[in-house]
């Protein structure tokens, strides 16, 4: 069977706040920016997870990409070491938007939930098994 050969993967979302999304993922996760300019912002953690935020209605993308991201069906998930510790930091950051408090789960997966500028969901999880 043919495949296609993946080099790295990373999300893009399309959103009007490429600024608040920058600055939110730099401050609250230690993403570095790897690439900025005014319509495009391509960031890295020191773990090598990347993440790319592009603005709407750029000209020269086709039109298929030029709405923006609703906020609705996606999730980041970031695994940590003790989710209960990162909890306790994140209640601690202003603005920080916690949208599900910290819970363990029956399933073996203790995290909460946050939601960026753009809407997106993030999952923050340690995982049990």
């Amino acid at each position: 069977m043919q495949t296609i050969g993946i080099i790295t993967q990373y999300t893009v979302v399309v959103t009007p706040e490429l600024e608040e999304c920058k600055d939110f993922y730099i401050q609250n996760f230690g993403f570095d920016i790897v690439f900025e300019s005014d319509w495009y912002v391509q960031l890295k953690q020191e773990n090598g997870t990347e993440l790319g935020f592009m603005k709407p209605d750029l000209s020269n993308q086709p039109g298929f990409l030029h709405a923006g991201f609703n906020g609705k069906g996606i999730i980041f998930t970031f695994e940590v070491k003790d989710a209960k510790k990162e909890y306790e930091k994140a209640r601690k950051i202003e603005g920080l938007k916690i949208i599900f408090p910290y819970t363990e789960e029956e399933w073996g997966q203790k995290h909460f939930m946050l939601e960026d500028p753009a809407g997106t969901f993030v999952d923050i999880v340690q995982q049990l098994s």
